[in-house]
């Protein structure tokens, strides 16, 4: 077999007469990945570029290169005896040729770190096609449709308040007598519930509950833990929605459903979300098609897909003395050793990883900027959430802000779903059976990259506490944040306020510095993005250059770009 490398390359890739030219590659690939040689696909310019590394660790760009040194180390290896003498003879180069490592085209790569040789490839996992069916089974990506028309008769025509949620889930009654308590514990104000708000029996106006509140005289700004149900049970409204919490926060039936496929990958590409004849990443259990990774051909010997790679030095390999860990913001994958010579130590010493200080610096904004409403005028305000869910086994979840806010944060984000469900036909994943609405707005996990949506957060637009208006979003670093659903309840539409939420979020992702937002449009709105928004449609090299990044998308949708004004 090592004749196949000399003759490869005595030969400038040349095929033998006799034989195909790609037949000779594949054998002067082979010899070598049975000798420890890894390759692996890096990218560069926003394209994927093949790289041959040494069981010594070093990394070349070219085959003739890789083919050179294994030859230059057999021959000092051998003493310069025997076939190794005649080889040194008939390969002197015409020019020198200059060996380019990766420490060549990324200086933050460490010179020094060791890299073990992977152990032989998994044939039988590389390429998957759908098999030992009668028919082939057609998988399409996931689609979602908007509903042209409200549903009649349904509680969609209800406000999407707390009050009308709890309502809904038969916690409090409609006209159900209220008061607001002080410090001590004596009423100052009563009233009835409605689902716009609390009637106060004063002036019987209805008022929302921050205003009933201030119209009680109080500034605690604490409304649901001190407004208290007149039943004789002293439960606060904040008690009512911890109560629909616990029973709502054993794990949803549709997150439990297939997360896990026996055959160990994906039936579709992580990329587009078709089926087909489809390359296995060896580390996660995403699968691509060739040519949605850049790729001209299957690769020999291990591979691994953008999201495996580490996001420094683009390498998915794994040495003993180092590990990956995963960047809490953009959830890139990195290792130890090329966080510590790109950034400060610091960054090591902390829970939370972050692959860079923008990260750290986006992650800790959006924190803070999490759970507090922000009025925007004309009696709106919009507001961040993010779910928290994290069962702990007994009912409750682990929230460092209290029970109490916890409980608030999942009664809004289960109004959103609520506005989502009235403005989108339900979607499931042909996967796992999923509702991708719901397991994008309670942020879902999922071995699956394509199916991960840790990172998403929620932004809503509420007029006087009823929610008008929701969008998803997922922040990728100061690079790219991706707004994968928008959605405005039908009886508040043509009023500007899908506007204002988009508005204040790109002031918002602007200033933490994040250069572009994206989004998948379906047809019919592509030109109100385009023409409304200041979207422009997003060209197939330009989403290449985001292939390390895990977007979701539909079914027909066409993605859609905007660049931001950063402030950073």
């Amino acid at each position: 077999m090592a004749d196949a490398v000399f003759n490869w390359y005595k030969n400038g890739g040349a095929a033998e007469p006799g034989t195909k030219r790609s037949e000779t590659t594949l054998q002067a690939k082979k010899h070598l990945s049975s000798m420890g040689w890894v390759f692996w696909y890096a990218q560069k310019n926003g394209r994927q570029e093949l790289r041959y590394q040494s069981p010594q660790g070093k990394v070349y760009y070219t085959l003739k290169a890789a083919c050179k040194d294994y030859i230059d180390e057999t021959s000092g290896a051998e003493g310069g005896g025997g076939m190794a003498v005649a080889v040194a003879a008939d390969l002197e180069p015409k020019k020198p040729l200059k060996r380019k490592s990766l420490t060549q085209e990324n200086p933050a790569f460490p010179k020094s770190l060791p890299f073990k040789s992977l152990p032989p490839p998994k044939r039988g996992k590389k390429v998957r096609k759908q098999e030992n069916q009668a028919e082939p089974r057609v998988i399409k990506r996931e689609s979602i449709r908007i509903r042209e028309h409200l549903v009649p008769n349904s509680s969609h025509r209800n406000p999407r308040t707390v009050l009308s949620w709890l309502i809904d889930n038969n916690v409090v009654s409609i006209l159900g007598k209220v008061y607001y308590r002080n410090k001590a514990g004596n009423p100052l104000m009563r009233g009835r519930i409605t689902r716009t708000g609390i009637q106060c029996d004063c002036c019987f106006r209805v008022f929302a509950l921050t205003a009933f509140e201030a119209h009680a005289g109080s500034t605690n700004h604490r409304p649901a833990a001190n407004i208290i149900l007149d039943d004789g049970s002293g439960r606060s409204l904040s008690d009512c929605q911890r109560q629909v919490h616990d029973s709502m926060m054993t794990i949803p039936t549709s997150a439990k459903k297939g997360d896990s496929n026996p055959r160990g990958s994906d039936d579709v590409c992580s990329a587009c979300c078709d089926g087909g004849e489809l390359i296995c990443c060896d580390r996660c259990p995403s699968a691509f098609h060739v040519n949605c990774v850049g790729l001209k051909e299957v690769p020999d010997g291990d591979w691994f897909c953008p999201s495996c790679c580490c996001g420094i030095c683009c390498i998915g390999t794994v040495s003993d003395d180092d590990n990956f860990l995963a960047c809490q913001q953009c959830e890139c994958k990195f290792h130890i050793g090329c966080l510590k010579l790109k950034e400060s130590n610091e960054l090591a010493r902390k829970n939370n990883w972050f692959c860079s200080h923008s990260c750290e610096n986006i992650f800790s904004s959006l924190q803070n900027l999490t759970g507090k409403p922000i009025p925007v005028g004309n009696n709106l305000t919009w507001t961040l959430l993010k779910s928290k869910a994290s069962s702990n086994g007994d009912g409750y979840t682990d929230c460092p802000d209290g029970l109490d806010s916890c409980a608030e944060n999942h009664s809004k984000l289960n109004i959103a779903l609520d506005v989502m469900h009235e403005c989108f036909e339900p979607s499931k994943d042909s996967y796992t059976g999923r509702d991708l609405v719901e397991a994008v707005i309670f942020s879902q996990g999922s071995k699956l990259k394509r199916l991960n949506f840790k990172g998403f957060y929620i932004a809503v637009l509420e007029e006087n506490n009823d929610l008008v208006s929701v969008a998803t979003v997922r922040v990728h670093g100061d690079i790219v944040a991706e707004m994968s659903l928008v959605a405005t309840r039908f009886s508040h539409r043509r009023r500007g306020m899908c506007r204002a939420l988009v508005d204040e979020l790109e002031k918002n992702l602007a200033k933490l510095g994040v250069q572009k937002l994206i989004l998948p449009a379906v047809p019919a709105a592509v030109d109100t993005w385009v023409n409304g928004f200041g979207f422009s449609h997003m060209t197939g090299d330009e989403r290449l250059k985001l292939l390390q990044y895990t977007l979701l998308d539909f079914q027909g949708s066409i993605m859609c770009q905007k660049p931001l004004k950063t402030e950073l």
